[in-house]
């Protein structure tokens, strides 16, 4: 293993401060801890030696964990009822202990009106605020699970483009709150991969099959926007015609409304992008069994799809680029020969 792969995977994990569910007075299990074998991705040989640095919320321990497969705990999911908890800045507060739910820089100026709430539940999280993926991925699914415990809540924040037509896809009706005192409220540990939370990606699936209408393509090259942290693939040019020989439809999400994503990407047997976002509009739409494929910049390697693509039973592949000024590139004939290699797979 190179140095800098060395100096990765020691890196630490910081820890945590007091939580909230410390004090609550009532908790009960939704799911229990599950474990289950996850298959290792697939990749090219050398991908690995390729890795310069990994994205800033992930360690490499936890990358290579995802990539090889094995057998994972999958976390429990719990509700915990608290109460006199106040909703303020962007955070959950009960006494001095605090629960963060925004960034800072997306706290409003602007003192709203303050609510009082006899009873109700968080249908949001602290990434979901600021990755439009965890958006997809965390907060639709808790969403569904606070419905059935109380009134389900939403910090107030800025939306998404996307999201008020994937909420009417999915039959989601958001409650935004800025400021608030909760007589009662539900929060959850649901970060666990278990099988009530592939229950949730599978009725939103579903009502999203069900709302739109169309064959879509069997396979999907996801171009990713220009909003984000910088990974701008530099030959994008040549790799999306090389995709487009192989009979790929090239999505641009920027540029379409969710009804026609969803109407291109439905039911794909093989989705690819590069890492970021964008990915999670084939991940909810591609069919049962496909293969989700990311374009690795090696500077911010980041295997996080493959943690949803195991839940669903999908598979997960990848490839690591070069890095080139500007950004990485992914070599044509590099990326061919793990089509070829998808192609194997599926075969067998």
């Amino acid at each position: 293993m190179n140095p800098r792969l060395k100096q990765l995977l020691s890196r630490g994990i910081p820890g945590s401060r007091r939580a909230l569910r410390e004090l609550s007075g009532k908790n009960w299990l939704l799911c229990e801890s599950e474990s289950r074998l996850s298959p290792a991705a697939i990749y090219l040989e050398n991908d690995l030696e390729r890795v310069t640095e990994v994205m800033e919320d992930t360690t490499l321990e936890r990358e290579l964990g995802r990539i090889r497969g094995g057998t994972i705990e999958h976390a429990a999911t719990i509700a915990y009822r608290l109460t006199e908890v106040d909703i303020l800045e962007g955070s959950l507060y009960k006494g001095a202990v605090r629960q963060p739910l925004l960034r800072k820089s997306d706290i409003s100026r602007k003192k709203a009106e303050l609510q009082l709430i006899e009873d109700a539940a968080i249908a949001c999280t602290f990434y979901g605020s600021f990755y439009f993926g965890h958006w997809m991925t965390d907060d639709l699914t808790l969403h569904l699970a606070a419905e059935r415990v109380g009134n389900p809540l939403t910090i107030a924040r800025k939306r998404y483009g996307h999201e008020p037509s994937y909420c009417g896809l999915f039959g989601i009706r958001q409650n935004f709150v800025e400021r608030a005192k909760c007589k009662q409220l539900v929060i959850f540990d649901d970060f666990g991969q278990n099988s009530y939370k592939r229950e949730r990606y599978e009725l939103l699936r579903s009502r999203l099959q069900n709302g739109v209408k169309g064959k879509g393509n069997a396979r999907v090259f996801i171009r990713r926007g220009s909003s984000g942290s910088a990974r701008s693939l530099m030959n994008s040019e040549a790799v999306e015609t090389l995709l487009a020989s192989q009979g790929f439809a090239i999505v641009d999400p920027e540029h379409l409304t969710v009804e026609e994503i969803v109407e291109q990407t439905l039911g794909a047997d093989l989705v690819v992008g590069v890492e970021g976002s964008h990915l999670t509009h084939g991940l909810f739409a591609m069919a049962d069994g496909g293969t989700l494929c990311v374009l690795q910049p090696p500077y911010r390697f980041n295997n996080w799809y493959k943690d949803f693509t195991d839940c669903l039973g999908m598979r997960y592949a990848f490839i690591t680029g070069a890095t080139t000024e500007g950004g990485f590139v992914i070599e044509p004939d590099r990326l061919e020969r793990l089509m070829g290699k998808l192609e194997i797979r599926t075969q067998v």
